[in-house]
């Protein structure tokens, strides 16, 4: 076990005044415990198989390339994935199933096949609109277009 992925473990199981979200790699994800207070939002490359998270109640699967598809300045390898980029259904779903969460869910995982640009992208604009406790020295690799399309789903529904 990682020092990093310990020190994520130790927090779920440290009762906060505050919800808490963690941005992490997908193999950091799988060996999360499975309690009843956590919430798991896999994130996967369109190319790859879910993820090992079975033994989660509140459990959400996306699957999309990471690409920042609405920068207007995209190399040839983002212009291939533009396809696969992150959608507003699915900002919609995201910010749905986070707020259909039961109150007894204390902390929420968001993972991504690195941990460094989709899973941080989600659960930096997590922090923003809910007010999650966040690492956010760590969520600095953000994908500005899913922390984009996020917003604008939010900004959209406002009464969330």
């Amino acid at each position: 076990m990682t020092p990093r992925l310990k020190s994520v473990i130790d927090e779920l199981y440290r009762p906060g005044q505050r919800r808490k979200i963690f941005a992490l790699s997908r193999a950091e994800a799988e060996n999360i415990p499975r309690l009843p207070t956590i919430a798991i939002i896999s994130i996967t490359a369109p190319e790859r198989p879910p993820a090992n998270l079975d033994g989660f109640e509140h459990l959400m699967r996306l699957s999309f390339a990471d690409v920042d598809h609405l920068s207007t300045n995209l190399s040839a390898r983002g212009r291939e994935k533009v396809s696969k980029a992150f959608t507003l259904d699915q900002a919609e779903q995201v910010l749905s199933f986070v707020d259909a969460l039961p109150t007894s869910v204390l902390s929420i995982v968001v993972h991504c096949e690195g941990g460094y640009s989709r899973s941080c992208a989600v659960a930096y604009v997590l922090h923003e609109l809910h007010g999650y406790a966040a690492e956010l020295e760590r969520l600095q690799n953000a994908n500005p277009s899913v922390v984009k399309m996020l917003r604008y789903a939010a900004a959209a529904h406002p009464k969330r």
